[in-house]
């Protein structure tokens, strides 16, 4: 699978650890590319995405920057970014678990405790959260640009962000 970022990229936004390899972090950013950047975008604008990624139109909108609009200049943060949110929301809530003969586990060290999964799971919703808010200002790009003909009416009500409420 053709990745539209690596680890670095989002290191250069998040804090992940330097002890995580980039292999098993690729594997973190191939579900959140699949199972989150995939269904908001549609398959068909998603396709043209990861297969025109070098084009310069492409990088901008991974990569985000500058852009004018009715005489403003505006500026956007890319599906790079947004892409990093999904990753680490995945990462934080797989990422210190480990399979082992005897079952799945959660490393300890005598100097730390691993947060526990309802705290996990917060800071998974609450990465998600943002990652919807930060894709927002992408989508603003691609409607004012008008240069992606592939992004449909239906990309834009493809998703719904994730609101934390308490029942009681």
């Amino acid at each position: 699978m053709e990745l539209l970022i690596n680890k670095s990229t989002v290191e250069s936004y998040l804090n992940v650890a330097i002890g995580v390899s980039e292999k098993e972090f690729n594997t973190y950013i191939e579900e959140a590319q699949e199972l989150d950047l995939k269904d908001i975008l549609r398959e068909e604008f998603y396709v043209d995405l990861v297969i025109n990624r070098e084009e310069d139109k492409w990088k901008l909108l991974i990569e985000g920057g500058k852009y004018s609009y009715n005489d403003r200049e505006y500026i956007f943060s890319g599906i790079g970014k947004v892409l990093s949110y999904f990753t680490y929301a995945r990462f934080i809530l797989k990422g210190n678990i480990t399979s082992t003969s005897h079952g799945f586990v959660i490393k300890k060290t005598p100097h730390s405790e691993p947060i526990n999964l309802e705290e996990r799971r917060n800071f998974y919703y609450k990465y998600r959260e943002d990652a919807f808010k930060i894709f927002e200002g992408v989508k603003k790009y691609i409607e004012r640009k008008g240069d992606y003909p592939s992004f449909k009416e239906d990309c834009r009500k493809s998703y719904r962000p994730y609101k934390t409420r308490i029942i009681q």
